[in-house]
């Protein structure tokens, strides 16, 4: 894991030198003034300063909380929750000590926290929904698609519906990601003031090489081998498979948020960064709604006394 975060710490540069130059490249270019009604830049503080703050304790508070959690589902999410703490402390680092939070690689640090931290969290979900649901890699459970399937591959020779049904996603999943390598990329910047303090907000060709270029290979590039491992292992890759599935879903996930946000709003950049703050203390709140509302099964020990009970 440690490797994957150096690779694709260096690989934005090699990507920017192949695709600056590329015809789909559109500029847009806004360096005047842009006025921010006082709603407006009252949201640009409150995000800032309020909103990120929150989810960013939030997310090391969960980290801690399964600090020393063996289960697997929940070491995921542990590890989920620090690289999504990292990442957003490589954001505000950008934002509240650059002159125009243009530090390149402290950008890519925080996409790549998010892109693991979203990888992380699928990866705990599946394993999650599998270990108490739907019991389909545990060989003494029966599969809770079984009476669907009518045959099953634990007890019988036969091809597993699920897993073929997982191939077919993988395979789509390795076509849709693709999607923003058809959209053009546009060069935003423009000042305006929030609060008195003229800021400059501005979103470089260089950023979306990393989030519509790269991303969208890298994730297409899993969810098929993903897909492949699955094919030909069949049963006994589906653990590996999960796990490369789940890591397409990082970049796949980032690529697609940060398409939306920027192409609904890149000609007001502040309801942009508005809508991806919140959206991201969504997440978190999310992720603590599922360990609360279901503490009684993840925190389950064999002693009578419920760890959640203490935690929480």
């Amino acid at each position: 894991m440690v490797l994957l975060i150096v690779v694709l710490g260096l690989v934005p540069s090699l990507v920017f030198l192949i695709f600056y130059n590329a015809p789909a490249i559109t500029s847009n270019t806004r360096v005047g003034f842009q006025g921010s009604s006082s709603f407006e830049q009252s949201a640009a503080v409150a995000t800032a300063f309020l909103i990120k703050p929150i989810y960013t304790v939030l997310a090391f508070f969960i980290f801690m909380v399964l600090w020393k959690r063996v289960e697997l589902e929940l070491k995921a999410l542990k590890w989920s929750m620090i690289f999504f703490f990292a990442g957003e402390n490589f954001c505000a680092a950008n934002f509240l000590f650059t002159a125009n939070h243009d530090v390149y690689l402290l950008e890519y640090f925080h996409s790549l926290g998010m892109v693991l931290s979203f990888g992380f969290a699928c990866f705990a979900l599946i394993e999650g929904i599998d270990r108490y649901g739907i019991h389909l890699t545990e060989s003494d459970k029966k599969c809770s698609f079984s009476a669907f399937c009518r045959h099953c591959i634990k007890y019988e020779p036969v091809a597993c519906g699920v897993q073929s049904f997982l191939i077919f996603v993988g395979i789509a999943g390795a076509l849709v990601a693709l999607m923003p390598l058809s959209a053009e990329l546009h060069d935003v910047s423009y000042n305006t003031k929030i609060w008195g303090t003229l800021y400059n907000y501005n979103h470089p060709i260089i950023y979306q090489l990393f989030e519509f270029r790269y991303f969208p290979l890298m994730a297409s590039g899993l969810f098929l081998a993903a897909a492949l491992i699955l094919w030909f292992g069949r049963h006994d890759r589906l653990h590996l498979s999960k796990m490369i599935f789940a890591a397409a879903v990082g970049p796949f996930g980032f690529s697609l948020f940060r398409l939306v946000v920027f192409y609904g709003y890149r000609t007001n950049l502040v309801w942009m960064d508005f809508w991806e703050e919140m959206t991201e203390f969504i997440y978190i709140l999310g992720v603590i709604s599922l360990l609360w509302f279901f503490r009684r099964s993840v925190f389950k020990r064999e002693s009578e006394s419920d760890v959640a009970d203490v935690v929480f």
